[in-house]
This record gives structure tokens, sequence and C-alpha cells, in this order.
């Protein structure tokens, strides 16, 4: 089975939005690790990953060495596959951790907002200053020495202007994948939102860019609905439990909190470590509750109503607009392939690539209906889009109610509305969700979203996309921050330092 450790409770950040509680001084013990590390391949598993979390991991960096080495002696003699992953404020890795990521081929999670004003607003140092600085000279670290760090960027509503320029920043930096995540439980407002679409929209024009010039880049709120996705029989779910210092056991990370026994966490615990292995296992394994089952995120739906079976509205129409523009970019770059040079086709080779790009995406500048018409009753409006949508016909508007405690997608089945299950809370693993089977062969599930037909194939070669009818790129340039003169618009120079 997967575990994740809680390494510690300390942290050397104040993030504004941090669900962890506050940082004691709480580390795990080495019985209380060994116990952990030792559930990995307990159930009988031929692969299993281990995961660190905090806290800060590496203030614990002792712990994590003795883990890394219990685990990798447990997978020789199974003769199993073991990864490891850890989420990480970069700010504690110097060359010594560095060294040991890259030996051990650690898959690091960085936490980073995007550019300086962007991370600035929400997470300084414990003692009060930035962060950035540290933060960025821990992820150039990891990316210069070849140990392709992801990125975590959190969005809250006062910084969705920054969106497009993080993400653009990030890749730049060398990061291929960058994950996001959204404040959930923020007072967003219609206007918040009008803009994270905006800024999501120029992010998908420019990840269609990068791929197309080759660059092996991914934004993972798109990533998921990108991705072709078949359900394996029940029981392919690979099972999954975090163990906090204490020794308690929950389904998923942020449902730890401060692990507090007269705290509401409590109420998600699924065990102790004193339950033994064999117990351990039967239950994470009937648990069925977690973030790659393909159905959406419990943490996150916690996370926003305190209930992980009951999603709240802005994870919701999250997942809903990120699936319907990756299945745009999905069905744009599945309409090439885009030849390389070596393949001696020329410009002709781009025109389906092309075409298909222009007429995967002209109904996202108009709000996204061309996409979501055919799989949805309600969208009456061409310049709705995914905000009508998803409230079958119309979605208040300002003024008109539409806060957080508002659920404009009362009554509609997600599964329909987003069907690989693009999720507001991804996992932080490259592998796909457990029980599902990635490939060619997939079959379409029921509702998926598709794209127009692409317009009728123009003679000569087409070295650039043609005009289209509608204009696909963000309406005007993006909104910037009071004081902040970086253009936010695709082909501009991305913001921060």
């Amino acid at each position: 089975m997967d575990v994740t450790l809680i390494l510690t409770h300390r942290c050397n950040l104040a993030c504004g939005y941090c669900y962890a509680g506050e940082h004691v001084r709480r580390d795990m013990d080495a019985a209380t690790l060994d116990r952990a590390v030792d559930l990995l391949f307990a159930d009988g598993a031929d692969r299993a990953q281990l995961s660190f979390f905090g806290g800060e991991p590496f203030l614990a960096f002792d712990a994590m060495r003795r883990a890394v080495a219990r685990a990798e002696r447990h997978a020789r003699a199974a003769g199993a596959r073991l990864a490891v992953q850890c989420t990480t404020n970069a700010t504690a890795l110097g060359p010594e951790q560095v060294a040991f990521v890259r030996e051990h081929g650690i898959r690091c999670t960085v936490s980073i907002d995007g550019v300086r004003a962007a991370h600035d607003l929400n997470r300084p140092r414990a003692g009060g200053g930035s962060s950035y600085d540290q933060v960025r000279a821990g992820l150039r670290r990891l990316v210069r020495t070849g140990c392709a760090p992801d990125a975590l960027m959190v969005i809250s509503p006062q910084t969705v202007p920054y969106v497009y320029a993080s993400v653009s920043e990030l890749w730049a930096e060398g990061v291929g994948m960058v994950r996001a995540n959204l404040v959930l439980d923020a007072p967003w407002t219609a206007e918040d939102r009008d803009e994270l679409r905006e800024q999501l929209l120029a992010v998908g024009w420019e990840l269609l860019a990068r791929r197309t010039r080759g660059e092996a880049v991914a934004f993972e709120p798109f990533e998921r609905a990108m991705r072709p996705v078949r359900r394996k029989p029940a029981g392919g779910r690979r099972p999954h439990v975090v163990v906090a210092t204490s020794g308690h056991l929950y389904p998923c990370a942020p449902m730890v909190g401060e692990d507090r026994d007269d705290g509401r966490e409590a109420a998600l615990r699924v065990g102790h470590l004193d339950d033994g292995a064999p117990a351990i296992a039967r239950r994470a394994a009937a648990c069925g509750v977690g973030c790659d089952d393909g159905r959406g995120c419990a943490c996150a739906a916690y996370l926003e109503t305190g209930d992980p079976g009951t999603p709240g509205p802005n994870g919701r129409w999250f997942g809903a607009v990120c699936g319907e523009l990756g299945a745009a970019i999905a069905d744009a770059l599945a309409r090439g392939p885009y030849p390389s040079r070596a393949a001696g086709t020329g410009g002709a080779g781009r025109r389906p690539f092309v075409i298909g790009v222009a007429a995967a995406l002209a109904g996202l500048a108009a709000g996204g209906s061309a996409l979501l018409r055919a799989g949805l009753p309600g969208c009456k409006r061409p310049r709705d889009g995914v905000d009508a949508v998803v409230a079958r016909g119309e979605m208040a508007g300002p003024g008109a109610g539409g806060g957080p405690g508002d659920d404009p997608l009362a009554g509609v089945d997600l599964d329909e509305v987003v069907p690989t299950g693009a999720t507001a809370f991804p996992p932080a693993g490259d592998d796909p969700p457990d029980g599902a089977t990635v490939g060619e062969d997939a079959p379409p599930l029921p509702g998926e979203l598709r794209a127009p037909d692409p317009a009728p194939a123009v003679e000569g070669d087409l070295a650039a996309p043609p005009e289209p009818a509608i204009d696909l790129r963000p309406r005007g340039q993006l909104r910037r921050p009071a004081g902040d003169s970086a253009p936010r618009g695709p082909g501009s120079a991305a913001g921060g330092d």
C-alpha cells in the first residue's frame, strides 16, 4: 500500500491559507516511523509509494533518511518497486539534502505560488518577511541538479491576476509540471471566477504553444481532463494511508490538521498503527476515500465543506472549468501529431494540427459553450460558458447570490461534466489515478466533452494558425494588479523576477 508520513508539524513558513493549524514542535519518533514504513509492502503489493508531508519534511531530515533506507530495504526484500515523493517549501534544501534527493530518486513537489508578488501575499516566513528568494533558490537547485521537481501553486482570490505570469515563469525556470489548488474556503466572487477563467485560458494557450514546440510542460488541472481514462474493475485501486506523528491513521494528508483528539479531524481517523498491518491494509483497501478514484477529491471537499463526501461550489466550479479547457486542449493535440523536423514533412504536416487548435478552442473564448452544449442541457447563451452550464442555464452574477455558500451545481452529475475526474486538489504522483488505465484504446465515457469539427482545410502550407472567426485570445489584456506593469497575456514576458 502507499504510505504518507507526517514527519513533523514544524514549519518555518506562516502561510495564510495553511490547513495544518498551529505548527507545534511535534515530530514522528523512530518507533512510530519504523512501524509506518513497514506498512508499505505488508499487503503483498509489487509497488508502493512512500510520501513525506508536514509541516516542512526537510526540518526532520534525519527521520526522512531513516524512512527511505528502511523502505528501500523492504522493496529489495520483496522484489518490489518503490517510489518516493516529498512535498516541500524548498527553504531547507542545502547541498546535502539535494544530493540525497538525487541519489534516491525522490520526486519533490515544491510549494511556490509563482511570481514574487503572488508568493509574498500568502507565504511569509514564520518570523516575518519574504520567503520567495529562499524558495526559488531551493527550486533552482533541484532543477540544476536534474531532480525534475514539480511546482505546486495555491490560487487565492488575491493571486488570481498573477496566475498566467506565475505558471509561465515556473515553466521558464525549467519546471515541467505545475500543479494548482484553490483556497477553497475563500470568499470567491463571480468577478474572481471570471478573471480566473481568463487567466486559465491564457495558460491553456501558453501550454499549446510550448507543447507544439516540443517542450515537455504540463498544468495538472488540465492534465487530468487531457488523459483518456478507462476505469478498471472494482478493487483495482491501490490502498493508501496517511500516518500522523501520533500513529493515528487518516485517508488523506490535508485531513490530519493538528491531529488533535478534540479537533474535527479526530472523526476522520481510520485507525492507529496499533491495529496491525493486516487490519490496516484491509481497511485502506475498502476505504474508497481519496483523490485517485477518478470521481473527485475527498480532501478538497473536506477543506471546503467539512465533509469528505460533499464537494463545495468552489471546488466543483474549478474542476468543471479545468475539465472544459483540458478537453479542448487534448482534442487539439490529438488532431496532430505535430511533426518533428526530422520527420521531413515540412509545413504541410502542420495543417491538421493548427486547424484542430482553431476548431477545438474556438468555443472557449465565447465561454466554452461549443464544448458543453452537446453534453449538458440548459446552456442557453453562447457567452455564458461554464458559469451558465454548471448552473443549468444561469449562474448568479454580482449582487445576485453566487457567494461561497451557494452551490451553482446542485443536482448536476459532475461525473458527466468532467468525466475524467479533474479535481481541485490533485495528488502529487505522476501515475494516472489508481483504478484507471491510460491509453489510446480507452473508450470515451458517457457524456464525454467533444470539440466541434474542424474547419475545412485550406490550400497551401500553414506555417501558423489562421486567424479564427472568434478571437481565441483572452478578451483584451488580462487585468493587472495595482502597481504592476508586467504584461499578462500569452506571448508576453512573464511577470516577477
